[in-house]
């Protein structure tokens, strides 16, 4: 009787100890793999942070304003699904979940998370900016399903067993349509989930300025409120997580204001102006100081954000975007990793930059055009979607090996991922000095750019994805002609969308007007009819070519990309790596860097098998047709893309 009642003791002595723990706490939860508990993972309300203890278990004291609780990714892990989950499950992976008493801060309430082994120091992230589905008058949403699903699908298929995920930097919906079109944030998502089997890849988000609720009246609040859709939906406007050496951070970088201005007309549904400032709030970056601190200064950290935090004026240098001087209170934050790589969207034109010019010597922005070009607007006159700097609509996929990080950008319109695109400037100068309908749009608008006057035979070279370490080549038969990089307009988005909607309407947006870029390139030719080669090389030592013969007409059908072949002869670093064995393609063939004997089988691009014993070293076997090939060694194998 004595033992029973010191047990008794005991065990209201533990729970005493045991609620009192949990007094300073309002979530808590468990997170597991398996059935065991995982220890040293992060978890977050937004605000707050903590860690898993031994036992997998976590305390976090929260206001609950977010009305979320999420843990980050750790590495080599997924959230859990099985045979019972969802569809949205398994697109959107379930590292957070709604609060269920969120309008009640005191109130303790258990959250549990369960993870599953995935193997992912290899791994393919897909990123991609602005859809903006809207069901407007663009016919954007049978654009986005016709042409956009069976690509990712394709990108699917390509990865083979390589894990495969995709990040959206923002605008998935637009906000000046949700009530008029009954098409808004909630409704994207049930897209994609009624088209998952063409999205079977697990998908992160990024809040844009067209993902608050303008129905959301103006107050000191607006930005929270407004967002407040977002988070329910989609889940938190800033998280992290980890895949294979890469820590991921998707941040908010909309300050959305919805200011009112007495006597405007808004759409059904709109009370305010829907204008907002890039910049990073308080918050935002005092949860990303604390988020970075569990980081190693040796790791990779991809940020992921809407609005880009660097621009390049027109000299090609680097300037600032974002507002309060948040740009740079962020690269502080980041200048102590080993390489940050920000991925940012919102202009729907594509630029690289590295501000060395103001010390930060380990960041290199991406700013992607969007998947819809111009709001898909040049792809309802012209069946070709693009950008109004003239990049196609599309993506940047990131091949990531360990601590090898290549890129490369893709089209929508599977073309081949052509790189470029090449005008005549004599067809160009012509068609300007004749064309009546380019002659209204210059005489209706200013500032548009005069090909009329361009001297005699330049070539212009629109280089989609240039950064300062590619390289950008013309011959003229033997000679190679003198390059300048030109600020400059893209006909092609010119003859895709500005033409056709002024002939059609007699006007046009100038937010979807073509746009000077700033990756366009100049060389002058002795001959007006001389065939030019064009040779790109890419910073990975890729290798783009394209034979032209001129003259080139100055029409749609003729400056499509992808018409003729484009030629890879670098080295195309998707390397794939077996222990010591790495495998990878260059001009002279497939290559397999072996650390012992081995055998190798080669599966052709017509499906015939053959097999070599290796060596230690360099085995280099040579390939005459383009196309997929399969190499395996031991029990593993490998796509290569030969171009």
């Amino acid at each position: 009787m004595k033992k029973f009642y010191l047990i008794l003791s005991l065990c209201c002595l533990f729970s005493i100890i045991g609620l009192r723990a949990q007094d300073n706490y309002t979530i808590y939860g468990k997170i597991s793999c398996s059935g065991v508990g995982m220890e040293g993972v992060v978890v977050s309300d937004g605000y707050n942070f903590t860690q898993t203890d031994a036992n997998g278990n976590y305390y976090i004291n929260s206001d609950k304003k977010n009305g979320y609780v999420f843990y980050v990714i750790p590495s080599g892990y997924m959230p859990y699904t099985g045979a019972s989950s969802t569809t949205e499950e398994k697109i959107f992976p379930p590292f957070w979940q709604s609060l269920n008493y969120p309008n009640t801060p005191t109130r303790v309430e258990k959250h549990d998370f369960k993870l599953k082994v995935e193997n992912n120091d290899k791994h393919i992230m897909f990123f991609q900016a602005d859809p903006q589905v809207a069901s407007r008058e663009s016919n954007d949403y049978n654009q986005y399903t016709t042409l956009y699903f069976p690509r990712t699908k394709k990108e699917i298929s390509d990865a083979g067993s390589t894990p495969i995920y995709t990040t959206v930097l923002g605008d998935l919906s637009w906000d000046n349509f949700w009530y008029a079109n009954g098409y808004d944030i909630a409704s994207y998502r049930i897209t994609l989930v009624n088209n998952y089997n063409s999205f079977k890849m697990k998908h992160f988000h990024v809040i844009g300025n067209h993902d608050h609720n303008g129905a959301t009246p103006e107050s000191d609040e607006t930005d929270f409120k407004a967002s407040g859709r977002f988070r329910q939906v989609m889940g938190p406007n800033c998280y992290s997580y980890n895949i294979g050496k890469i820590h991921y951070v998707s941040l908010d970088d909309i300050i959305y204001k919805n200011t009112y201005t007495a006597g405007a007309s808004y759409k059904t549904g709109i009370v305010g102006d829907r204008d907002y400032t890039q910049a990073f709030s308080d918050d935002q970056l005092e949860w990303l100081e604390k988020d970075l601190s569990y980081v190693p200064t040796d790791a990779t950290v991809f940020i992921s954000v809407h609005c880009p935090l660097w621009g390049l004026n027109a000299s090609f240098q680097p300037n600032v975007i974002l507002s309060n001087g948040t740009t740079q209170k962020a690269c502080n934050l980041l200048k102590k990793f080993k390489a940050v790589h920000i991925l940012s969207g919102h202009r729907h034109n594509t630029y690289n930059i590295e501000p060395t010019n103001y010390g930060y010597n380990n960041i290199f922005e991406h700013t992607l055009g969007a998947v819809g070009g111009n709001l898909w607007w040049a792809g309802l006159y012209s069946g070709h979607t693009n950008c109004n700097d003239g990049t196609p609509g599309g993506w940047q996929m990131f091949y990531i090996n360990g601590d090898t990080i290549t890129w490369q950008f893709h089209d929508l319109e599977d073309n081949g991922n052509a790189q470029f695109r090449v005008v005549d400037g004599n067809t160009l100068k012509e068609f300007y000095q004749t064309n009546a309908t380019i002659k209204a749009i210059r005489s209706a608008y200013s500032g548009r750019q005069d090909f009329s006057t361009l001297e005699n035979n330049v070539i212009l070279v629109n280089v989609f994805n240039y950064d300062p370490k590619w390289k950008v080549q013309m011959f003229e038969g033997s000679k190679e002609l003198t390059v300048t990089r030109w600020r400059c307009e893209d006909v092609y988005h010119t003859l895709t969308y500005d033409i056709p909607r002024y002939e059609d309407k007699g006007s046009y947006t100038t937010d979807n007007a073509t746009n000077w870029n700033l990756h366009t390139f100049k060389a002058v030719a002795s001959s007006s009819t001389s065939s030019i080669t064009i040779k790109v090389t890419d910073r990975f030592n890729n290798v783009y070519k394209k034979t032209v013969t001129r003259p080139i007409p100055c029409t749609v059908e003729a400056l499509t990309v992808g018409n003729e072949e484009m030629i890879l002869d670098g080295i195309q670093q998707r390397m794939n790596t077996i222990g010591q064995t790495t495998i990878y393609c260059n001009q002279n063939g497939i290559n397999v860097e072996a650390s012992g004997e081995d055998n190798v089988t080669i599966t052709n691009v017509n499906g015939m098998i053959q097999s070599y014993k290796l060596h230690t070293g360099r085995n280099t076997f040579p390939v005459t047709q383009k196309g997929i090939y399969i190499v395996t060694v031991g029990n593993y194998s490998t796509k290569l893309y030969v171009k």
